[in-house]
C-alpha cells in the first residue's frame, strides 16, 4: 500500500470539513470511522478527542496527537483549491495535514502488526486553538494520568521544534456605569473612561527581564451614540511568558489594576483563557526529545531547525512535569489566515518524519 497517498486522500477528504474550536465534531466521527476502516477500535472521549490506546510491553505511555481544530469559526464546508505545487485551505497545515499523516502512520504500523515497547496512545486531539483553552488535551491527562511519560505533538512547519511552553492567561474585562446623555448628565463616569485607564496601567507594567513576558489589549467594544455616556464597555487582555514565575509576576499586576478599577465603577472580570507554561521539567529528557525531533526533521528536510518556544498543546504536559515536544510536518505558510496553503512535496517529507518519530517506540 501507498502511505503517502493514502494519507493525501484523507487530507482532501479531511480538509474542508469545519471543525472550530468546540465543534469538531465532524471531523472526529470521520477520523473514528478511518480507525475503524483499519480495524482499530478507538473511541471519542467527552472532550471530542479520537483515541487509539496501543497496549505495549510496558504500561507507560507515549502520547502522538495532533489537533483537529482549526481558528476559523465557518460551520459550512471550508474552500479548496489547488495548483500543481501547492494546496490552499483554512486550516490545510494547522493542523490537518498532521491528523491526516498520523492516520496514515497508525494504518502503516497495523499493517506491519509491531508491538511497541512503551504503550503508545494515539490521540487525534480537540480544542488546541484560542479559547479551547487546550481542553482536549487536558481531558487525555485527566483520563491517563501517570501513565503518561512523555508526548510528541505533530503541529506546524518543518523546520521548526517547540521544547519550552509560552503560558498565558486571557481576560474579559466589563465595566458598567449610569452613563447617561453627554449633555444633561455630563460629570457622570463613561465606563470607556474607567477601561482607558485600566489600558494605561497595563501598559505601563515593567515586564521581567529574564526570558519573554508579553501583555495585550487585542478588543474593545462598548456604547450607543456620540451622544451617550458610555455605560458598558468591555475588553478582552492578555499577558504571556514562558517562565512561570513571570506568569505568576504578571497574574499579581493585573489583579492590581483590576482592583483599582473596581473603585472606580462596576467591574466584572471573566478568565477566558488558561495556557500554564512549563514546570519542573525533566532537563535531560527534554534535551534528548529535542535532538531526537530536530535531528529526524534535518535528516528528511536536509535544512537546518529553528528550537522554539510556542504555545501549543505540550503546554499542558510541561505544566504537569511531562516532557513533550511539539515537531512541525509540513512546507507552507499562512496559517491563521484564509489565505493558507502547503506544498504537495508536505506529504512525503512530513509522512517520513512523522513516521520515524512514532516508530522510535517500537
Amino acid at each position: 500500500m501507498d502511505y503517502v497517498a493514502l494519507s493525501e486522500q484523507i487530507f482532501r477528504e479531511l480538509c474542508i470539513i469545519p471543525a472550530p474550536s468546540g465543534k469538531e465534531e465532524k471531523r472526529a466521527e470521520y477520523c473514528l470511522n478511518k480507525l475503524k476502516e483499519f480495524g482499530i477500535e478507538g473511541y471519542i472521549d467527552k472532550a471530542k478527542n479520537v483515541i487509539y490506546l496501543l497496549e505495549g510491553e510496558k504500561e507507560d505511555i507515549t502520547v502522538f496527537q495532533a489537533h483537529t481544530d482549526v481558528v476559523f469559526p465557518d460551520e459550512e464546508t471550508l474552500p479548496f483549491l489547488e495548483d500543481e505545487e501547492n494546496i490552499y485551505c483554512p486550516g490545510c497545515g494547522d493542523d490537518t495535514i498532521e491528523v491526516a499523516l498520523l492516520l496514515g502512520v497508525i494504518k502503516k504500523i497495523t499493517d506491519e502488526k509491531i508491538k511497541p515497547k512503551n504503550s503508545v496512545l494515539f490521540v487525534l486531539n480537540s480544542c488546541e486553538e484560542g479559547l479551547g483553552n487546550l481542553k482536549g488535551t487536558k481531558e487525555i491527562f485527566a483520563c491517563y494520568g501517570n501513565r503518561i511519560k512523555e508526548l510528541y505533538t505533530f503541529d506546524g512547519q518543518i523546520g521548526r521544534v517547540v521544547n519550552k511552553s509560552v503560558g498565558s492567561h486571557r481576560y474579559k474585562v466589563t465595566v458598567k456605569t449610569v452613563g447617561g446623555h453627554s449633555y444633561s448628565d455630563f460629570g457622570n463616569e463613561n465606563a470607556a473612561r474607567v477601561l482607558a485607564e485600566a489600558i494605561k496601567r497595563i501598559y505601563e507594567i515593567k515586564v521581567p527581564e529574564k526570558d519573554t513576558t508579553t501583555y495585550n489589549v487585542g478588543v474593545i467594544s462598548g456604547g450607543t451614540s456620540v451622544n451617550t455616556i458610555i455605560q458598558q464597555a468591555e475588553m478582552l487582555c492578555e499577558y504571556r511568558s514562558d517562565n512561570f514565575e513571570n506568569l505568576e509576576y504578571m497574574k499579581k499586576e493585573f489583579k492590581k489594576i483590576f482592583d483599582y478599577i473596581s473603585t472606580l465603577a462596576d467591574v466584572t472580570v471573566e478568565l477566558v483563557g488558561d495556557r500554564p507554561c512549563g514546570n519542573n521539567l525533566d532537563e535531560e529528557k527534554m534535551r534528548a526529545m529535542t535532538e531526537f525531533a530536530c535531528a529526524v526533521q534535518e535528516k528528511h528536510s536536509k535544512s537546518k531547525v529553528k528550537i522554539k518556544s510556542g504555545s501549543t498543546d505540550c503546554n499542558i504536559p510541561h505544566s504537569l512535569g511531562v516532557p513533550a515536544i511539539c515537531v512541525g510536518a509540513y512546507l507552507g505558510g499562512g496559517a491563521h489566515t484564509r489565505e493558507e496553503w502547503l506544498k504537495k512535496d508536505s506529504f512525503a517529507l512530513g509522512f517520513a518524519i512523522t513516521e520515524e518519530i512514532v516508530k522510535s517506540c517500537f
